[in-house]
């Protein structure tokens, strides 16, 4: 009889007739055997050497987990994240019918992870514990290149400065995943970029393993994220997928993109609404005359704008999509 594999530091994982490592695992296949899985894009570095990509994304070892390019395969995918456990400083799951339990030491090391740094997970700009100086207006100004405080608040990426749009799609599509619409940044996206544009080094190990392990992903329509990933972590614990039907990732983040976002351009600052003065009592009738052509000329801008701006989106939406 043979002796019995082990599954600790990559030697071979155990092979098990069960697909399920408990029944709460069977339970949650139920729920996302039938989720898109979302690949992640590989980010053509040499594409945005004249934003220094490179250096920004290095400060928080991300270079490694951008330009990961894999096939990859949704079965596997959904067996991955239902028996997923992140317990005891290891990460366990079963696909394929083998064990994984591995260190979360290995796992960085597998993934060239950086496990140190601050955690920005379900925090935003406004929650942030900033350094000495800085502050959410601080962040802004990073984010804009424009001291406008209305831009605080902002959440049209559209408004953010070219590398700060492109940082943007790479944490959309590789790190803090969205489905849908990817003209906002809300939540943690833009406290991400304002730390990798600052060179403030960010946990990724805790964000992803945050995520992955985020009770959201059961709900309707979330999708499971990390694709590729997955694809390369199976690879580097020996998994023959070699039979496995598979997809190929989402298109890549490259100068095709950046040719895009130079045809668009930035937008410009938004400005605030005209003030309409008040009528004065007793004004002349010509006064009165003046100010109701001024207040119709004035409706009619707003409303020109306004119809500009949802055709903007629009368009902005369908480039996204293509993409």
């Amino acid at each position: 009889m043979s002796k019995r594999a082990r599954s600790e530091k990559g030697k071979l994982p155990v092979s098990s007739s069960n697909p399920f490592i408990s029944q709460n695992a069977s339970h949650r296949f139920s729920v996302i055997h039938n989720k898109h899985v979302i690949s992640g894009r590989t980010v053509v570095l040499a594409d945005f050497e004249h934003l220094n990509l490179s250096s920004i994304l290095n400060t928080s070892s991300l270079e490694h987990l951008i330009t990961i390019k894999q096939l990859v395969y949704p079965k596997r995918v959904h067996y991955f994240y239902s028996n997923l456990i992140f317990q005891y400083n290891h990460v366990r799951s079963m696909v394929l019918g083998k064990d994984i339990n591995i260190s979360l030491d290995r796992f960085v090391h597998l993934l060239h992870l950086s496990c140190e740094g601050v955690d920005i997970y379900n925090v935003d700009l406004h929650e942030f514990d900033y350094p000495d100086g800085e502050s959410v207006l601080t962040a802004s100004l990073l984010l804009h290149d424009d001291e406008n405080p209305a831009l605080v608040r902002n959440e049209e990426v559209k408004y953010y400065t070219l590398t700060a749009q492109v940082l943007t799609k790479i944490v959309f599509y590789n790190l803090l995943l969205k489905s849908g619409e990817y003209s906002h940044a809300r939540g943690s996206s833009p406290l991400f970029i304002d730390c990798l544009l600052k060179g403030i080094r960010v946990n990724i190990l805790k964000l992803i393993v945050d995520y992955m392990a985020s009770k959201h992903l059961l709900t309707p329509n979330r999708h499971l994220p990390f694709g590729m990933l997955i694809t390369h972590l199976l690879k580097q614990l020996k998994f023959d997928l070699s039979t496995e039907r598979s997809i190929e990732p989402s298109v890549d983040i490259n100068s095709t993109l950046l040719k895009s976002m130079h045809a668009r351009e930035r937008a410009p600052t938004p400005q605030p609404p005209p003030i309409i003065p008040a009528v004065v009592s007793g004004s002349s009738s010509v006064s009165s005359a003046s100010f109701d052509s001024y207040s119709a000329l004035s409706a009619q801008f707003r409303e020109h704008d306004l119809k500009m701006s949802v055709n903007f989106q629009r368009m902005e939406q369908r480039v996204d999509n293509d993409l």
